[in-house]
């Protein structure tokens, strides 16, 4: 009778295996509906554009187009290798991303645990909201905040700093500070925002767990080390490994509104120079090859922390 039931609903039967793909996606067409604008996205804007990847293979005429461009082979790559600035961004974009992950990473796991603890409802609503706001804001905008507060002269920092009878500081002159207050920006625009997974996760946690340890006389530093933590193991390094995995990749905002020329042999990054040479200078072969370097090299990333992960008991992501 289940089996009549289900068919007459209009589900295949167990022994209906010549049904084909067709039938299935017209009975749920509308689920594939929803689904369509996300696929068409990913096809026009991620995958249609790979085609472009020829580039870096070919010296690059607009005129000519792709096809009708000379192919040159590995030269591109030859002449990309060989030119310092190259490597002077991939250092920068990896002490950039590798300051911003050792501060932020840890700060948004214990501000998280902060809004769990949290017994008001709507203060922690509140405070969710004020922190979830950077994150929301263009970065034109956080530029513009920063040298209003950090600029040596009339910054609002600095003006404190010199009535409080000290030297102004050279937050945005000098190549130390420059990345202090990169890294400062970053933490303040993104750490509310990363707090959403890890509470989400915390969320799950069985009540149960908390209030036998609390029968059993842990304190909530005790619950947070021996519960919270290990619970969320598993989301923290899938996190880390999802960050590490960008570890070649870099906004353009930040670097280049932060940036000047006094501080360009910290604030040239991969992206900045991406952007000098394909925009500024129209060397599309050229800018083609790094980007394809710099996916190339995320790739591998991804796949050591995915195997490190592994080795240490974890699933990983891969």
């Amino acid at each position: 009778m289940k089996w009549a039931k289900q068919r007459q609903a209009g589900y295949p039967s167990r022994h209906s295996g010549s049904k084909n793909i067709w039938f299935y996606i017209w009975r749920d067409k509308w689920l594939y509906l929803m689904l369509a604008p996300v696929i068409t996205y990913y096809i026009v804007f991620k995958y249609v554009p790979m085609y472009g990847l020829i580039i870096a293979f070919k010296d690059y005429n607009v005129f000519k187009g792709i096809t009708g461009s000379k192919w040159v082979g590995l030269l591109n790559f030859k002449q990309v290798f060989q030119t310092d600035l190259f490597w002077l961004s991939i250092k920068n974009t990896l002490i950039l991303n590798l300051s911003t992950l050792a501060v932020n990473f840890p700060l948004t796991i214990l501000v998280a645990l902060m809004l769990n603890e949290v017994k008001y409802p709507l203060f922690r609503r509140v405070s969710q909201s004020f922190l979830y706001l950077p994150h929301f804001m263009s970065w034109v905008v956080v530029a513009g905040i920063a040298t209003n507060l950090f600029a040596q002269t009339d910054g609002s920092v600095n003006q404190m700093i010199k009535h409080l009878g000290f030297n102004g500081i050279p937050f945005l002159n000098s190549s130390g500070w420059w990345v202090f207050t990169y890294v400062i920006c970053n933490v303040w625009k993104e750490i509310g925002w990363g707090t959403i997974i890890y509470l989400a996760a915390i969320t799950g946690i069985d009540e149960s767990l908390y209030e036998a340890a609390y029968i059993d006389g842990a304190g909530k530093v005790q619950r947070i080390l021996y519960i919270t933590l290990p619970m969320i193991r598993s989301v923290i390094i899938v996190m880390l490994i999802l960050s590490i995995s960008k570890m070649m990749s870099i906004g353009l905002d930040a670097p280049l509104l932060l940036g000047n020329t006094k501080v360009i042999h910290v604030s040239e990054v991969i992206s900045t120079y991406i952007y000098r040479l394909g925009i500024v200078k129209a060397e599309y072969s050229l800018s083609t090859v790094i980007g394809l370097f710099q996916s190339a090299v995320n790739i591998f990333i991804l796949i050591l922390a995915d195997r490190f992960a592994k080795l240490i008991g974890e699933e990983g992501i891969l």
